[in-house]
């Protein structure tokens, strides 16, 4: 009897601080000015650009997209290099406590490539963000052109 007890209390706790965690984490990551760049006709990739900001104590990876709009949405980042302008994949963005990142043209961003359907100006698509600790955001962003 005394370890039945035990044993709900013990997954009473558990269900209590995964709750908790994942409303600190929403609270604590938060996306501004968010959108996505209308698709050109013939082709089937665009871009998403925001600002993710971090009002936690600990910093924050941003280590996945989806979405229902591709299969396929990847972190990229411009740079100059020997004078050029390039593009690169990154495997993910950490975001430090207090502090926000970026995402913008020229800079990092979100491509996403392979469209399902031809995205229009002023239709709001949804996103997923997968951050490090398992947390998950969903978003919701305009469209422009």
């Amino acid at each position: 009897m005394k370890n039945n007890y035990f044993s709900i209390a013990l997954l009473f706790i558990i269900l209590i601080v995964s709750i908790s965690k994942n409303v600190y984490a929403s609270n604590v990551i938060s996306v501004t000015d968010g959108y996505i760049r209308a698709s050109i006709p013939g082709s089937d990739v665009t871009a998403a650009y925001m600002t993710i900001n971090n009002a936690g104590d600990i910093a924050m990876t941003l280590e996945k997209v989806i979405g229902t709009l591709s299969d396929r949405i990847e972190i990229h980042e411009h740079s100059m290099t020997h004078g050029m302008m390039t593009m690169r994949q990154v495997d993910n963005v950490t975001i430090d406590a207090k502090s926000k990142v970026v995402l913008q043209p020229s800079g990092l961003h979100l491509m996403i490539f392979s469209l399902k359907q031809k995205i229009t100006e002023k239709e709001l698509v949804t996103i997923t963000l997968y951050f490090s600790n398992n947390t998950k955001i969903n978003i919701q962003l305009p469209v422009y052109r």
